[in-house]
């Protein structure tokens, strides 16, 4: 699994010498097929590092890693589907996540899985996006 920030936020506290590049570098590894130039990359970046809060999040409330690694799976696939389809200029996490309607199923069952099981595993993660992001804004 890749790290998420807490994970690192939790080794630079146990004395691990971690460099804000390490984040970086796993944000990078996260987006790689989500781009295809600077002003996409740029929306593509401060997706992730959304979802990765939103990963951390999960970690807080004690959830398994199994659960933590689906999520982050769905966190990948509505990230690569955000940027494919999307349209957006500017990351503004309010629109994108403004229901708990999961966007680009369509899209989902056809290029991801047709699987019910990994669609309802999909709508799950959108949906406690959804929920991050009204509590954030609530916070």
């Amino acid at each position: 699994m890749k790290l998420s920030l807490v994970t690192v936020q939790r080794q630079k506290k146990s004395g691990q010498l971690l460099m804000n590049d390490t984040i970086k570098e796993e944000i990078e590894d996260f987006i790689i097929d989500w781009h295809w130039d600077k002003k996409s990359h740029k929306f593509a970046y401060e997706l992730c590092e959304f979802l990765f809060g939103f990963i951390d999040d999960l970690e807080k409330q004690g959830l398994s890693e199994k659960t933590i690694k689906k999520h982050l799976d769905n966190c990948w696939h509505i990230g690569i589907l955000e940027c494919g389809y999307g349209y957006r200029n500017k990351f503004i996490p309010e629109e994108i996540f403004c229901s708990p309607h999961a966007n680009y199923e369509y899209e989902f069952k056809r290029k991801m899985s047709d699987s019910k099981y990994a669609l309802q595993s999909y709508k799950a993660t959108w949906k406690k996006i959804y929920k991050y992001t009204k509590n954030l804004k609530i916070k």
